[in-house]
């Protein structure tokens, strides 16, 4: 098969750059719930049920088509994972098991239903992850607030407020079993979800900044940079999708 000839054919045929482009964005916006440990969003989507309609054509076979793209899915779960500070073992042998059995599912929904546990699997894994220093109840229920409520402009005083908490003590309560202090670790959280975002999306710096509830794009930029040292156009410029390149070194 003449490659270069076969590529052009089809994007002839699809003719949806667009939507193709949109479907992207949200699977990386997908990814990242799962990696963040947001699993009240997650159950929210999956809910909804499994979405296939800009899926490629991977098998002329539904069932094996299906099981391609889980596959697919399942391997990219792990490397955002990954990126997030889940461990490299254990997310590969979760993969592993999980691609196992999706190879030996028999039907479409036998399939999803991997799909569903597999998301959920790795999603409780992050929040593991995030809570294996903590040891009060205040600050397991803090970091869940922060995660679900990430796209919000978050301060100590609505989190105590959400918490029903005295602001002083949450913060003094989370530096002591943290090592950091409240405001620090939302900043932390919300760099991250930046840099997610700006090493696999084309979004602007202003949407980023309205996404994360930033006052404003010029507070995003100075924030940014005192965390990376890197104004969030130039971190893109370094790192646009460099980590799936690294991802596949790394196995």
């Amino acid at each position: 098969m003449n490659i270069e000839k076969e590529l052009a054919k089809r994007l002839m045929e699809e003719g949806e750059t667009a939507a193709r482009q949109a479907s992207y964005n949200n699977e990386i916006g997908f990814y990242e719930i799962v990696a963040s440990g947001n699993i009240n969003k997650l159950e929210e989507i999956l809910k909804t049920g499994p979405k296939s309609d800009l899926r490629g054509v991977l098998s002329a076979d539904k069932v094996r088509n299906i099981k391609y793209h889980t596959i697919i899915l399942t391997a990219l779960v792990s490397r955002f994972c990954i990126e997030q500070g889940l461990e490299i073992s254990v997310s590969y042998t979760l993969s592993d098991i999980f691609i196992g059995l999706i190879d030996n599912a028999g039907t479409i929904d036998e399939v999803y239903v991997i799909q569903n546990e597999m998301l959920r699997t790795y999603c409780r894994k992050m929040i593991d992850l995030s809570k294996n220093r903590v040891v009060s109840r205040h600050i397991v229920v803090a970091i869940d607030y922060i995660r679900s409520h990430i796209q919000e402009n978050l301060t100590v005083e609505s989190i105590a407020d959400s918490l029903s908490l005295n602001s002083s003590y949450l913060s003094k309560l989370f530096k002591q079993e943290m090592g950091i202090t409240l405001s620090r670790y939302i900043r932390d959280q919300k760099i991250n979800v930046a840099c997610n975002m700006l090493r696999h999306l084309d979004e602007s710096s202003l949407s980023i900044a309205n996404y994360l509830g930033f006052s404003s794009q010029s507070h995003f930029i100075q924030v940014f940079k005192k965390s990376t040292g890197l104004t969030p156009e130039e971190y893109r410029r370094r790192n646009y999708h460099q980590s799936w390149m690294n991802g596949e070194n790394e196995e």
